[in-house]
């Protein structure tokens, strides 16, 4: 059964408002030339509210803006900084998926446009295909 939660203390515990320390994760990518990278970004956390804002925007320019915000890469000194819209804009589309791809599992978003599931037929074998006795009369 699940547990009942009282109040904004209850909800916080349960892990309900999310952090604003980003999180760190590896990805690995490979370039043009064939090279294979792998490296640590970090992403913000995403909000109800900005998950909202961003599925329902179509605005490509928002989009890459909203990227540039949300994927943390350390300067010079360590310390992490936003990639930028810029620099979001102009990635490899391998590094842009590679990076989108993270941030949703991080993220726990499910694909928009995920594959439908199979009919319970499609999904017998052939043996259990085979075990099943027809419902045609014999010919005689």
């Amino acid at each position: 059964m699940a547990e009942k939660l009282k109040g904004l203390a209850a909800l916080k515990a349960a892990g309900a408002i999310r952090s604003n320390e980003p999180v760190a994760e590896v990805v690995k990518w490979t370039n043009r030339a064939g090279e294979e990278f792998e490296f640590e970004v970090h992403f913000a956390q995403l909000d109800f509210g900005t998950a909202m804002d961003m599925q329902s925007d179509e605005n490509q320019d928002r989009k890459a803006a909203f990227i540039g915000r949300v994927v943390l890469v350390e300067d010079d000194g360590g310390a992490l900084v936003p990639l930028g819209a810029e620099n979001a804009r102009r990635l490899d589309p391998r590094l842009g998926f590679a990076l989108v791809s993270a941030f949703n599992r991080l993220n726990s978003v499910e694909p928009k446009n995920s594959q439908p599931p199979t009919s319970s037929s499609a999904n017998s074998s052939e043996e259990e295909s085979a075990a099943t006795p027809s419902q045609k009369p014999e010919e005689t």
